[in-house]
């Protein structure tokens, strides 16, 4: 797992345990693995990344992504932001095709109402 902090964060390992993040990430993948844009969309997990970009750059990727390793953690990038109470994660996609992609969801932790919530900022091919 590679983690790095930006200044001094408000979110720390003690606030939030950045594993605990996992199941909502995975869900979101497993979505864009089902194709269901609307359900994400539906759920506010786009933030404001428009939906159909997000499946643009998938149909353009020409790949099939496939729900994430057991041992996604080992690969995730984390960032604690300074004064924003976030934590900014970079996690590789998996394709049927390739395994590994060069497909990286970005995605911001944060807690909202004692509720941890994970929210797509951007889908690249990296």
């Amino acid at each position: 797992m590679n983690s790095k902090t930006i200044k001094n964060s408000k979110i720390s390992d003690t606030e939030i345990d950045k594993y605990s993040f996992l199941p909502l990430i995975r869900e979101i993948v497993f979505d864009l693995s089902c194709h269901n844009y609307e359900k994400i969309k539906q759920d506010r997990r786009n933030g404001r990344v428009d939906i159909r970009d997000l499946q643009r750059v998938i149909e353009e990727y020409g790949c099939t992504i496939v729900p994430l390793t057991d041992n996604i953690a080992d690969f995730i990038e984390f960032y604690t932001i300074d004064n924003e109470d976030r934590l900014d994660m970079y996690i590789p996609l998996w394709t049927k095709e390739e395994k590994r992609s060069d497909l990286t969801l970005f995605v911001s932790g944060y807690k909202k109402s004692n509720e941890l919530v994970v929210e797509i900022n951007d889908l690249r091919v990296l």
